[in-house]
């Protein structure tokens, strides 16, 4: 009598238990598949030839729609991040990335987000208009073969990676520290920390400007006016610089 009472409460046990893992990964919450521009926590920011960038934020617990990622992307976390990305067939990725992380991924992942984390989820989305599946490196790239395309970074920037016709680098620029702002290509700047800045030279010449961490500009390229850190502490900025595709004949 013993052991059949010991039977049924495992296989009640075990059917408790599979009841809730199907319910941890079942994902019909999340609705239909939706396109990026669909989805209510992807913030559209910036638009050319060269990227569509989203600014993204969840609320702690709550979750992004199943959506669809149609072209190649790099992400940018802003912040710490302890996110789960759910598979539409539920399988469920836990991830933790840290503040400036940067990652690639191919065009046609299909997922929802759940922020996982006690704080808000803050990340930079990046569709790499042009790259259409071409090699993209991230991690470990100093040996990469397409270094010999680009100019040496300057001093206070160190190397990400690299794609066909981009380089992703993080600059960090010391209070009260002044360094070159040439650029020979069009670039998107992603603030990783706020930013109190002076460009140009010091004194009355020049502008004065402040920026919020998250926010994102696109510049031209443009020759050196002088850029200094006038703010208290370390300014940290995700370049991602752009070559112009090749002029057809």
């Amino acid at each position: 009598m013993k052991i059949h009472a010991l039977l049924w409460m495992l296989c009640l046990t075990a059917g408790l238990a599979l009841a809730q893992d199907t319910k941890q990964i079942t994902p019909n919450k999340f609705g239909p598949t939706v396109e990026i521009p669909a989805d209510a926590t992807h913030h559209p920011k910036i638009e050319n030839e060269y990227f569509r960038a989203y600014y993204v934020e969840v609320a702690p617990q709550q979750s992004t729609l199943m959506h669809h990622h149609g072209n190649d992307y790099v992400s940018v976390a802003l912040g710490h991040t302890v996110i789960d990305s759910i598979a539409p067939d539920g399988a469920v990725k836990h991830v933790v990335l840290e503040d400036g992380d940067v990652r690639y991924t191919p065009a046609g992942l299909i997922h929802a987000v759940t922020n996982v984390a006690s704080t808000p989820f803050h990340n930079a989305t990046i569709e790499l208009l042009q790259n259409h599946g071409h090699p993209v490196c991230v991690n470990n790239c100093a040996s990469d073969p397409r270094a010999k395309d680009w100019p040496p970074l300057t001093e206070e920037s160190k190397l990400i990676g690299y794609g066909d016709s981009f380089r992703i680098s993080e600059a960090v620029i010391k209070p009260q520290q002044t360094v070159s702002n040439e650029e020979a290509y069009p670039h998107l700047v992603i603030l990783l920390t706020d930013m109190h800045a002076h460009t140009g030279p010091a004194g009355s010449g020049g502008m004065d400007f402040n920026q919020k961490a998250g926010d994102m500009m696109f510049h031209g390229g443009h020759p050196d006016h002088g850029f200094t850190n006038v703010g208290g502490q370390d300014m940290r900025l995700i370049v991602m610089e752009f070559k112009p595709a090749p002029t057809k004949d």
